[in-house]
């Protein structure tokens, strides 16, 4: 568990594991540099209980501390939680039983959203190119529905099982033999590249359609999210996400056109650019605007992202003039419309 500045949520998510009906477990705290109680925390249930253990280290964000987390463990598991979710209490329960009886070498639990007002948000979810819903108890993925799975995810990126890392059993065997770690020099797409590495290892994957996890939607989630985009590290991060992808269907089995996943991966891109930059364009003030449009500029002008862009498909009620704007270079117009786009999806920042 990847732990920073959570104190506010952190007892809940302790608690969610240390009260699991399997009890033969480690659980790993990674002190990422938090700077509010959260150590003070970990460091007290280390001393009441002996399946705790604390790590700290010099903030490296959730990569780096699951690398860390990773290289302590010893069980024959690893399954990654974030210290503002939390799990049911049966969550390792069901998915070893699940393992136990479906041989496979990934087991996925399905997972709610707790929104900030109380409401709970089941997440359908779907394993083909515009399939349905999965709606039975346990789905089984082969090879080749391992192919369509991530085919689906970068037609549809939004709220995908891929995008995450928590919430599953990987085998630490695996883990091991194939030096699988997640990208520490990544923030934005690392939970997706180290899935695919592991995937790759993947001879069956089964799907758990029970809500597991619990993700907790917060302010702190909404202000993280909308922090001012960072053109090298997004086209960075971009960078990778394609030559992973790519990589991961160069094999001979699935039968598509190369450039059919590089369509795909291209769509996926430039729906998540889109994304970061009407956030962006939520912060806009005297302040900040020269730098917003600074970063803006890069992305539109930088060759990654006008590749992807030739392949952007806008899905029902996403935007086709932000795509034209990008295309014409016009930077001022884009922060105008992200604006407006953002203000009307996100709110209106208040301000004292």
């Amino acid at each position: 568990m990847p732990v920073y500045n959570a104190e506010q949520f952190l007892k809940k998510s302790i608690e969610s594991v240390l009260g699991q009906t399997h009890a033969d477990l480690e659980l790993i705290l990674v002190d990422d540099g938090s700077t509010d109680g959260s150590l003070a925390m970990c460091n007290a249930y280390a001393v009441t209980d002996k399946r705790v253990k604390v790590v700290t280290q010099k903030n490296g964000g959730p990569a780096a501390a699951r690398n860390t987390g990773v290289a302590l463990a010893t069980g024959v598991f690893a399954f990654f939680l974030d210290a503002d979710d939390f799990i049911d209490v049966k969550t390792f329960e069901v998915l070893i039983a699940a393992r136990e009886a479906h041989p496979c070498e990934l087991v996925m639990g399905n997972f709610c959203k707790l929104e900030s007002n109380g409401s709970i948000i089941d997440q359908p979810a779907t394993f083909t190119p515009d399939g349905e819903p999965f709606s039975g108890d346990i789905k089984l993925l082969n090879k080749e529905d391992i192919d369509l799975y991530v085919r689906h995810f970068l037609r549809h990126p939004s709220n995908h099982l891929i995008s995450y890392c928590w919430g599953r059993l990987y085998d630490m065997r695996i883990i091991r033999q194939y030096a699988i770690s997640a990208h520490g020099d990544m923030r934005l797409f690392e939970d997706y590249v180290f899935n695919l590495e592991y995937l790759k290892q993947c001879a069956a994957v089964a799907f758990v359609n029970k809500p597991l996890y619990t993700y907790v939607m917060h302010p702190a989630h909404v202000s993280a999210s909308m922090g001012i985009v960072n053109a090298d590290g997004l086209l960075h991060d971009m960078g990778i996400f394609k030559a992973k992808t790519l990589e991961f269907f160069d094999h001979p089995r699935n039968g598509v056109d190369p450039s059919t996943i590089k369509k795909e991966v291209g769509h996926a891109l430039t729906h998540y650019t889109i994304i970061f930059v009407i956030r962006s364009c939520r912060l806009v003030t005297v302040d900040t605007k020269e730098q917003i449009r600074r970063e803006i500029g890069k992305i539109i002008a930088a060759p990654l992202f006008n590749e992807s862009l030739k392949y952007y498909t806008p899905a029902k009620g996403n935007s086709r003039v932000l795509p034209l704007l990008a295309r014409l270079k016009l930077v001022d117009l884009i922060i105008v419309y992200c604006r407006y786009k953002a203000n009307k999806r996100y709110g209106k920042i208040k301000t004292i």
